[in-house]
């Protein structure tokens, strides 16, 4: 039978319509999601068929940005386009045939691509067709010349090859920056952690495969019954409620972790609410901001029923669903097994042990109790802190230490954007034992209003050498997270109207030597 021929896709949209796309508002962990989707969604519905052929197969989908030649590349190994779906993925807002899938709205590709870069290209082998099927997008030429279709090439190619593999270049201000990887790595492995928990799904970004996200569970006896058996605190979930419906469970964290808590919301197993770091939390289930139940419950639900926001980050019935969460509530305060009764009240134990460890502290505290020797510490801060030319040696020699490693987040503080860099560095010429620098200058593939803040942790200082804990190599995260705190806080402090913040930290650099 010979094959169809395709010779030119349609792109039938007014051309200058993509220029809006370019300012949706997005996320980078989003918009490369939609490539994701349709291969996923490619490969569910063509998994049998390419089995059949290839024993242990499986879908790999690469994701590799290349800031040198400033290009991001997209691979997958799943089914390809064929002939029926070729002109209909193309075509902005054209929905598929079959919408029950991931790509449910047809605008992924086109949209997320455009975001993303000003050019583009898609090579794509069906499997079971002779031919793959090549074609490019140029935005500037699309809007400047009023293009409505695109030319194709066709290669022959053997009928059992299947892939995709999209290439974008001439980048948008969109897309990622190398500080954004770790963060987009995260989310990925969020969004998609019920494909990648299967093992039939591989997803890597610039060569590292993602993890799907895996919480420890709280073991303890019911609160009323301390001594009795360890129960497992996990609530399977199958709800309905008129045209709603939600599967999954939701339980009680083991321990308090940051990001695990609070509930992530699925449809067709694909993560919509809570694959970054804000998960959902309604009052009716969570109760307040802070609360012990709020730290550490946690749950993931398949719901069914409700509307999808367009680019997948939300659901449009807010109301009902929040109406749907406080009927669900019921479920999780049952005699039989009441979550949140354990949730509220397995704190008492906590609190038990928190009393014992307030007790050793008084005691170790007691045991180095010396006012002569806290008068000298504080001394000696004080003169040291005088001695300008002191104070400028060592802070120059933090500043200056070249790091061993450095990790990287983003935030935002009064509509500005700032790189955190914790850097950890290894200088015995200096008593700093941290240090925060304000780069006003940005990085390669940062925005122009980028500003970098760095800290410096210096793992050579004597307070890492004192404390049995450092020693053995134990959680060194605790005091990291103090160090991450005191630099957010010193940038901060200025916007409230405090002078000279920096004073706390030379001063408390010079008193931690002392101890």
């Amino acid at each position: 039978m010979e094959q169809n021929k395709i010779e030119r896709v349609s792109i039938a949209l007014k051309p200058n319509v993509y220029n809006t796309f370019r300012n949706l508002v997005n996320t980078v962990s989003n918009t490369l999601g939609e490539y994701v989707d349709n291969a996923v969604q490619s490969f569910l519905d063509n998994k049998d068929q390419i089995a059949s052929v290839e024993p242990g197969y499986k879908l790999v989908i690469e994701i590799r940005v290349d800031w040198t030649e400033r290009n991001i590349t997209i691979t997958d190994n799943a089914a390809g386009i064929g002939y029926k779906n070729y002109e209909r993925a193309f075509e902005p807002a054209h929905i598929p045939q079959d919408n029950t899938g991931l790509n449910q709205f047809g605008m992924g590709m086109k949209t997320a691509s455009v975001w993303l870069a000003d050019n583009w290209c898609v090579y794509t082998k069906a499997f079971g067709e002779d031919v793959e099927r090549y074609t490019e997008f140029d935005l500037k030429k699309v809007t400047s010349e009023g293009r409505e279709d695109l030319l194709v090439k066709e290669t022959p190619k053997d009928k059992t090859d299947h892939y995709t593999k999209i290439v974008l270049y001439n980048l948008s201000k969109n897309a990622p920056s190398i500080n954004q990887m770790d963060k987009i790595r995260r989310h990925l492995s969020s969004i998609y952690r019920k494909f990648l928990r299967t093992n039939e799904i591989e997803i890597i970004v610039n060569g590292e495969r993602l993890e799907a996200p895996n919480y420890e569970i709280l073991k303890a006896p019911y609160y009323k019954d301390p001594h009795g058996k360890e129960i497992e605190w996990k609530k399977d979930i199958d709800f309905h409620m008129g045209e709603y419906k939600a599967k999954g469970f939701i339980a009680i964290l083991s321990k308090i972790q940051n990001n695990a808590n609070g509930l992530v919301l699925m449809q067709r197993g694909r993560v919509i609410v809570g694959g970054g770091e804000e998960r959902y939390f309604p009052s009716v289930i969570f109760g307040q901001s802070g609360s012990f139940r709020y730290r550490r419950l946690f749950g993931e639900l398949e719901l069914e029923g409700f509307e999808v926001t367009f680019n997948k980050n939300g659901f449009r019935d807010e109301e009902d669903l929040y109406a749907f969460m406080e009927a669900l509530r019921d479920e999780l305060k049952s005699s039989d097994f009441n979550l949140l009764g354990q949730t509220d009240n397995y704190r008492q134990r906590a609190k038990e042990e928190q009393t014992a460890i307030s007790h050793k502290i008084k005691k170790n505290l007691v045991k180095e109790d010396s006012p002569k020797k806290l008068t000298r510490h504080v001394q000696n801060v004080a003169n040291n802190i005088l001695n300008t030319q002191y104070i400028e040696k060592t802070e120059s020699a933090i500043k200056n230490a070249k790091p061993i490693d450095s990790h990287t987040e983003p935030f935002v503080l009064n509509n500005k954007n700032y790189n955190l860099r914790i850097e950890m560095v290894t200088e015995s010429a200096t008593d700093a034992l941290y240090s925060v620098i304000r780069e006003e200058t940005p990085s390669l593939f940062d925005t122009a209003d980028t500003i970098s803040i760095v800290c410096k942790i210096n793992l050579a200082h004597p307070f890492f050498t004192r404390y049995e804990q450092f020693k053995k190599g134990n959680d060194y995260m605790p005091i990291i997270s103090i160090f991450k705190a005191l630099t957010l806080a010193e940038i901060m402090a200025p916007e409230n109207g405090t002078k000279y913040a920096s004073n706390i930290r030379l001063l408390f650099n010079q008193y931690i030597i002392q101890q």
